[in-house]
């Protein structure tokens, strides 16, 4: 029983191996069982199992009827921080804290690198993003998408993966600020002067700028809880 948890394992790694060779991606189809058993020179069982511990890391997804594929986000559990364990009272403000500590630095790497597709990108989601706030509505998911193209912008694969583990800073910070009226035209200049720092390749002011998107919320989270 032992060796054949080692050898799923190593089947598992060769496996993971096949995916970088192929440079597959989010969505891609892997081979099926049997053409894996041919290319690993391994039994079904083995290559069953190997498919278990990859889904269980979230590397792997499998779809009753269609096959294995590459997973959204692979490697990346849920919750892989444990916040969901965590005193909710000071949980938004370390997020935010985190986010602090982050984010003005890849702002600043995405001033450097970013590209006419992802400027074009980061445009939209900040339009819709100010439609939803001046229409009174619920404006995170293009908050969270503005945040996520910068990331991406970087070219950096491991940043494109911290952002989206804080994300849930930004759903809470509108929970948190959506009843101040001044809230949302000081969430839109903050983001425009971002954007623009960011579309003229100015590194010093894009980091600055973003600091300035992240304290407005974690100044209005520690008002609020001081009141």
């Amino acid at each position: 029983m032992f060796d054949k948890v080692i050898l799923s394992e190593k089947v598992a790694e060769s496996i993971k191996k096949l995916i970088r060779d192929k440079k597959l991606q989010s969505g891609d189809k892997l081979p099926n069982e049997i053409e894996l058993t041919k290319t690993l020179n391994v039994s079904r069982s083995t290559i069953r199992e190997a498919i278990k511990t990859l889904v269980s890391k979230n590397i792997l997804e499998v779809k009753r009827g269609k096959g294995t594929f590459v997973s959204n986000m692979p490697g990346l559990v849920k919750d892989p921080l444990g916040v969901s364990l965590m005193n909710k009272e000071d949980l938004l403000y370390f997020l935010f804290e985190t986010r602090l500590i982050i984010e003005p630095e890849i702002a600043a790497l995405s001033a450097e690198r970013i590209c006419k597709n992802h400027i074009i990108e980061l445009e939209k989601s900040f339009q819709k993003m100010k439609e939803k706030i001046i229409m009174g509505e619920d404006h995170t998911e293009w908050d969270k998408k503005f945040h996520n193209i910068i990331a991406v912008s970087t070219g950096n694969p491991i940043m494109q993966r911290i952002i989206p583990i804080i994300k849930d800073s930004i759903t809470e910070g509108y929970i948190e600020t959506k009843e101040i009226p001044e809230s949302g035209n000081i969430v839109i200049k903050n983001h425009e002067k971002l954007l623009l720092a960011i579309k003229k390749k100015q590194k010093n002011a894009a980091r600055e700028h973003m600091k300035d998107v992240i304290l407005y919320g974690m100044n209005n989270i520690k008002s609020k809880k001081f009141d």
